[in-house]
């Protein structure tokens, strides 16, 4: 009896046999079932709603015990019209779990080995889901319809986005108004500039995996995705795109949105205010009115987010002196920051930029002679820079930016300084655009030349 009992389990819990637990998944035709997978070799569990012969939709959920359960409020919404499928990724939920190698290639292999191949899938991914989609956008174009990208994480290059979480905690714990909020984060910032070499190679051998991340799904998944450079990828997507952000995303930064979209060919992107990186859990009665707008059509006349290049209208021009905080939009000849604090430039067409003893975000904005930057930090999101960027004691941050001039940033100073570059292109003439996504220390008198 003891035998049978033992067959009978092994029996249930072999692929076929046993289903994963769906007591969430209160939808039409709803149902729950494993399906092999041979990149890891293990079960993937798979939760299904809808009609089967309708258009598919593909709930990629991000790191997180709960997986799919994730959606369990927008599976509703959307199963009376769509073919729903969300999986347990492998290492999550209900799928098996081991010390494998969860990057976001991997998990693409997963998906096009249990997906329906029969039809292009729309791809809707959450935080981690995001850049597993991003990552089967890349590998299999022919078979997405569309992409639907919530608050994704791990674009921006590491060291820029361990600073943003580490300014996060150093924020809740002692406040921005401290005396040491400053050192500390520059301390931080500090770090950050010196960030080892990439390590994604060393994640592909088991013992490493052991050794550094316990072997952990989890602390893998999240390794192998703030490692991966989705420079190509953003780029090469031909398929209609939206990209959905919690503003007040402790997580994933607003900024990483910017790039998403600006760096995504006619991305369109909605903020939603006051929610933070879940926000299909946050406020489902405001997420997925947008994401079934998205999925019928209705928002795909909506103008892309990036601001397109063209000529500056007029010949204004502006200075900024000893003032903190102050915005600047639309077209100037010329632009000069002076002793200027968190100024940010948004949505502007620049001539030359010159910026000294400031502090200065750039976003979504093209600057057509180049920059000149004095003891100072300058942050470029998405947008272009032509012409010399020329740089004495300033450090420079730019995701998804595009360099016109393969002379990228001389350092005219007589301090070694550094560049962070996100997710970045440089035009080459006669040759396909360079893409960069690394950390450059460029020494007095030298130049980043690619």
């Amino acid at each position: 009896m003891i035998r049978s009992a033992l067959f009978a389990l092994l029996l249930l819990s072999a692929p076929g046999f046993a289903s994963p637990p769906a007591e969430w998944l209160v939808a039409p035709n709803a149902r729950a079932e494993y399906a092999q997978e041979p990149v890891f070799g293990g079960r993937v569990a798979l939760y299904r709603a809808g009609p089967d012969d309708a258009e598919t939709i593909v709930l990629l959920h991000g790191l997180g015990h709960a997986a799919a359960r994730d959606w369990s409020q927008v599976i509703p919404a959307l199963a009376g019209r769509y073919h729903v499928i969300a999986p347990d990724l492998p290492g999550f939920g209900h799928s098996d779990k081991g010390n494998h190698h969860y990057s976001p290639e991997n998990f693409a292999r997963v998906l096009d080995a249990v997906l329906p191949k029969s039809t292009k899938v729309t791809l809707v991914g959450h935080s981690m889901g995001a850049s597993v989609a991003l990552a089967f956008a890349a590998a299999k174009p022919e078979r997405v319809n569309r992409l639907v990208l919530v608050d994704a994480a791990g674009i921006l290059h590491r060291s820029v986005y361990t600073e943003f979480l580490a300014k996060v905690a150093i924020q809740r714990a002692i406040g921005r108004d401290s005396r040491w909020y400053r050192p500390v984060i520059r301390a931080i910032e500090t770090r950050m500039e010196n960030w080892p070499v990439e390590a994604d190679l060393a994640l592909e051998r088991a013992g490493v995996r052991h050794r550094w991340l316990r072997g952990d799904p989890t602390a893998i998944s999240a390794f192998a995705m703030v490692e991966h450079d989705f420079g190509e990828a953003l780029r090469a997507i031909r398929v209609p795109t939206l990209v959905i952000w919690g503003a007040h995303d402790q997580i994933a930064p607003l900024r990483t949105a910017h790039a998403l979209a600006t760096a995504i060919p006619r991305a369109r992107l909605v903020v939603l205010e006051g929610l933070g990186h879940a926000p299909q859990i946050e406020a489902p009665e405001r997420f997925n009115p947008i994401l079934i707008d998205e999925l019928d059509g209705r928002q795909l006349a909506a103008p892309p987010y990036a601001l397109r290049q063209g000529a500056i209208r007029g010949a204004r021009t502006q200075k900024c002196n000893g003032r903190r905080g102050m915005e600047f939009t639309g077209d100037y000849d010329s632009l000069v920051l002076e002793n200027c604090q968190e100024a940010r430039i948004a949505d502007a067409r620049i001539g030359r930029l010159q910026v000294s003893h400031s502090t200065v975000r750039v976003v979504n904005s093209h600057i057509r002679d180049g920059i000149d930057g004095k003891s100072s930090r300058l942050e470029l999101t998405g947008g272009s820079v032509g012409g010399p960027v020329e740089l004495r004691s300033t450090n420079l941050d730019a995701a998804a930016t595009r360099f016109e001039s393969e002379r990228v940033v001389s350092n005219s100073g007589e301090l070694p300084l550094v560049v962070r570059l996100s997710v970045a292109e440089v035009s080459r003439t006669g040759n396909a655009p360079l893409l960069l996504h690394d950390i450059f220390r460029i020494a007095p008198g030298e130049t980043l030349i690619r």
